[in-house]
């Protein structure tokens, strides 16, 4: 009899206490790294996020890294305190038209190719559209740290998945491949944390101002998203369809002017809830 009882107490509470667990909570309360929803955009268009935990990681790469550059030093431990959902996809060229009326990409074909030739400026209007759309301030673009930090998922080699070379193929679209252009996305192995193409495919905009020596003095909890604060050139993470293996490492740092368009330069979002 008393064994009966601790066991109905206990589902009591399992049921009293179980709310939040659900991999389905609108503001990722409950989620667990790699939870997945859709939301709803314009004009019948949907997109796929992947919720991402708060945690520790190191930025950078060490001097003993191979092929690395200067601006990605020095490794720095950094926090990220709010989880997020971040897009399981770079967006897609059907997104794009479906929020804007018309799609910019150079590499056309399938709406399932990445959009390219947009600038951060056209993204921001891109975003300004979505969250007028759902009437709050809820889409963004990362900031860097939090690229990264998706990226690595708890990894510290120079690819989310290791160090060996040889796989990078089974991750990437990069060197030019399959051809010298951008692929449908999803098509390749996604990182641990369930996220496609975060290495090569297309550039990403993120928010921050690009300064080479910033990691000297970055706070360690939460980057600021203008990162710097002061530039005149935005951080583009990830490497695109021709770069070779050095630069689609998970530390690869570029930039580029707010108001530059090419046809390797996309994006992925970020949704708070």
């Amino acid at each position: 009899m008393k064994s009966l009882v601790v066991c109905l107490l206990g589902l009591l509470m399992l049921v009293a206490c179980g709310g939040d667990e659900s991999p389905t909570g609108a503001g990722g309360r409950g989620n667990s790294t790699g939870a997945e929803k859709t939301f709803s955009l314009p004009n019948g268009a949907e997109m796929a996020f992947v919720w991402i935990e708060p945690g520790v990681f190191q930025m950078g790469s060490p001097s003993s890294e191979k092929d690395r550059w200067d601006d990605e030093e020095p490794v720095h431990e950094v926090e990220i305190s709010k989880g997020f959902w971040l897009g399981k996809y770079e967006v897609t060229q059907g997104e794009w038209e479906a929020v804007m009326g018309i799609n910019p990409s150079h590499f056309e074909g399938t709406d399932l190719r990445p959009v390219e030739r947009v600038s951060w400026y056209d993204v921001h209007e891109f975003i300004g559209r979505l969250n007028a759309a759902v009437g709050d301030s809820l889409y963004r673009l990362p900031s860097e740290a939090e690229w990264e930090y998706a990226c690595r998922a708890g990894s510290t080699t120079r690819w989310s998945f290791g160090d060996d070379e040889s796989q990078l193929a089974d991750y990437a679209w990069y060197d030019c491949n399959d051809g010298c252009d951008t692929e449908a996305v999803g098509l390749k192995l996604p990182n641990a944390w369930g996220l496609y193409d975060m290495h090569g495919n297309v550039w990403e905009w993120v928010q921050d101002w690009y300064e080479a020596d910033y990691y000297n003095s970055s706070p360690r909890v939460d980057p600021l998203p203008l990162g710097p604060g002061r530039g005149s050139l935005r951080v583009i993470r990830g490497g695109d369809f021709g770069n070779g293996a050095l630069n689609v490492r998970s530390a690869n740092r570029s930039n580029s002017s707010p108001d530059y368009r090419d046809d390797f330069v996309g994006v992925r979002l970020v949704r708070i809830r």
